[in-house]
């Protein structure tokens, strides 16, 4: 832990890149120079816990380009935090609603990138990926961007394996808030 209070700057509110139901993402310079996201989960949240274990188990398993990078966790007390790679564009929701003000609108190209990198991340999670994964939270925040506009499909602590054979059908409804 220690080491990822020192690449935060102690968890350092100026660091903070964004924030969600379970906890806050801090950005992060290790010691080798190497630039990650830190998400500190909340404490004492059962829910957080859970989403903690579910986001680890999924992202150790599934590995494509469009999907965020988990590079590593650290559990020491009753502290949480997931790292991972750091996707340095922002979220599509910060470019389509205007939180960076710089930044100009997306051009046609940059939208259907990632549009096509967004689909081709939820195609593999639902078809090729082993279990099928069902994300449950998709939306703009959790659509990270590269420079390129290449899109990385981040935030699995609502996801679940979708069993064998199932329709995908479901009458409870999930996700957060964006």
């Amino acid at each position: 832990m220690a080491e990822l209070e020192k690449a935060t700057d102690k968890f350092c509110s100026a660091k903070v890149l964004g924030e969600g139901g379970f906890g806050r993402v801090y950005h992060g310079i290790m010691d080798d120079g190497n630039e990650v996201a830190v998400k500190l989960l909340n404490k004492g949240n059962q829910n957080g816990e859970h989403e903690f274990i579910s986001e680890v188990e999924m992202l150790s398993r599934l590995h494509h380009r469009n999907l965020v990078k988990l590079i590593g966790i650290c559990i020491e007390g009753n502290k949480r935090c997931l790292v991972y790679e750091l996707v340095r564009n922002g979220s599509v929701e910060s470019h389509l609603h205007g939180a960076d003000k710089k930044k100009g609108p997306l051009d046609w190209d940059a939208r259907m990138r990632i549009a096509l990198g967004a689909a081709r991340g939820l195609a593999y999670l639902h078809e090729d990926s082993n279990p099928h994964v069902i994300h449950r939270d998709f939306k703009a925040s959790n659509i990270l961007l590269e420079e390129d506009f290449t899109a990385k499909v981040t935030d699995f602590g609502l996801a679940r394996e979708a069993s064998e054979g199932s329709q995908h059908i479901s009458t409870q409804v999930m996700g957060t808030f964006g």
